[in-house]
């Protein structure tokens, strides 16, 4: 059993024993539906349909191999997230908190961590494909009213899926489902029909020409934050944990899920998580459960994320390459072109396109924020433990109103979405990269040596940690000289 010393700060865990892991075969393809593809439902071309114009259509196909670093690397951050989840039914945020030198640190820590991901930049750029509809052109600054006007709509639209389903996993789940479905059938029909061989060439052969860069000078803040949004992002991808555990895999069956304000009443959610003894028969299961995660990650994942960055890349490149961006017109300029050439009806269809595209994305990451420190909260505060397990949720929505109240004020501080995502996405960069070395710490710490990650694992979570630091450091000192001029240095 790993040291015991994980007490010392949260409460110890109970003991249960691993459930059977599920036998896949392509019969039964229903089994793969799980956080993966939940996650890449949520994750799909958020960033790059709004870097795209910023990015690609810039800098070209060249730079397309940052978002297969970027997912590459992130897979090895999911599956140990899930590894630990899949020992003790607890979400690695919680396992974080488990470590020296303790919770008040942690607590401030990966609270400054999680700053980028405070900011609600997808339901302002979500906004801009409303307001084309709306004005029957491009926004622009003399706009800003209406734009923000519908930002905030679309930011308190987003909290209604949060409200129901039992759990509320099983209702983000369905919401990601039916987007990936949509986004993808959408943009994989146009890109076959209207796109150049030419583009897809550029775009396929982008994203295996590691080390390249755009000619010239370039903006390094921009290529973070499109490395950032490439798969998940930030402590976003820590999600995976807590998705698994309200899946119920492994030792998430015994521990429970959080419930919905709506149809919530028979879920409930442990204080603490369980393990088990790893020796005999529970070692085959463990396996079979690693099997499993690695289906969910090479199978959907994977590349669902790909598709993501690689299908409104073509859009950019084919149809507004070169083109000058604005903020406030990166979100909505992609449908303009397309509509340019092939007829009005596209303009409308990529415009709502956009939308979908932006808007659920959003819905996660509240989500996925509120139950981050949601969890930490049920497990750390031992006042609570003496509430039954269904009331998880008034932590939940509790943390979610504070958000909300943000997130207004959010909208109403920043008045261009673009450097809004930008400034997300190089911070976010940053608690990735060292939320990748506690994910390995806490892998080696707390878990039982025969359940510990191999070298291959080990490797690449270094990797993901070097490569965010690396890259967001670059643009840091880059974009020093503007900061200190701002702080006035």
């Amino acid at each position: 059993m790993p040291d015991v010393t994980r007490s010392r700060y949260f409460p110890p865990w109970g003991q249960g024993e691993l459930p059977e892991a599920p036998v896949f075969d392509w019969r039964k393809c229903t089994l793969l539906i799980g956080p993966g593809l939940m996650m890449a439902g949520a994750n799909i071309g958020g960033g790059e349909w709004l870097f795209g114009p910023v990015v690609t259509a810039q800098y070209g196909g060249r730079i397309m191999w940052l978002a297969t670093v970027s997912i590459l690397l992130q897979a090895f951050y999911n599956l140990a997230v899930m590894r630990y989840a899949l020992y003790c039914g607890e979400p690695i945020f919680v396992g974080f908190f488990r470590t020296a030198p303790g919770p008040l640190f942690w607590t401030v820590f990966y609270f400054l961590a999680d700053v980028g991901s405070f900011w609600p930049y997808l339901a302002s750029n979500a906004a801009i494909p409303l307001a084309t509809v709306v004005l029957g052109r491009l926004p622009s600054a003399a706009d800003d009213a209406l734009t923000r006007g519908l930002s905030y709509a679309v930011f308190l639209a987003c909290f209604v899926p949060l409200i129901f389903g039992g759990k509320i996993y099983n209702a983000l789940e369905k919401l990601m489902v039916a987007k990936l479905v949509l986004v993808l059938s959408y943009l994989g029909l146009v890109a076959l029909l209207l796109v150049s061989a030419e583009t897809w060439l550029e775009i396929l052969w982008g994203l295996f020409r590691f080390g390249a860069l755009p000619e010239g000078e370039f903006d390094w803040a921009v290529l973070a934050a499109f490395a950032a949004v490439a798969g998940a992002g930030g402590l976003t991808n820590s999600n995976f944990s807590n998705y698994a555990r309200d899946k119920g895999w492994a030792m998430g069956a015994l521990v429970g899920a959080i419930p919905s304000a709506v149809g919530g009443r028979t879920v409930q959610l442990s204080h603490t998580g369980r393990v088990f003894e790893p020796s005999g028969d529970a070692l085959r299961r463990w396996r079979g459960w690693l099997r499993h995660i690695r289906r969910d990650q090479l199978a959907l994942w994977i590349p669902g994320c790909v598709a993501g960055m690689a299908l409104p890349a073509l859009f950019s490149l084919e149809f507004i390459r070169g083109a000058s961006v604005e903020g406030h017109a990166a979100a909505a300029m992609t449908a303009e072109a397309v509509a340019a050439r092939h007829g009005r009806i596209f303009w409308y269809l990529t415009l709502l396109c956009g939308f979908l595209v932006m808007a659920p994305t959003q819905v996660s990451q509240i989500d996925g924020l509120c139950r981050r420190w949601t969890d930490v909260i049920w497990t750390g505060v031992r006042r609570l433990h003496s509430l039954p397990g269904n009331q998880a949720k008034w932590v939940y929505y509790g943390i979610l109103v504070l958000y909300c109240f943000w997130g207004l004020a959010a909208l109403r501080l920043t008045p261009n979405p673009l450097v809004l995502a930008v400034a997300s996405g190089v911070l976010m960069n940053f608690g990735l990269a060292f939320s990748a070395l506690h994910t390995l710490y806490v892998n080696l710490k707390l878990l039982p040596a025969p359940l510990r990650p191999g070298w291959g694992l080990r490797c690449g979570l270094a990797a993901c940690a070097v490569f965010y630091f690396a890259i967001s450091a670059v643009a840091f000192r880059q974009q020093w000289p503007r900061v200190a001029a701002w702080l006035g240095l």
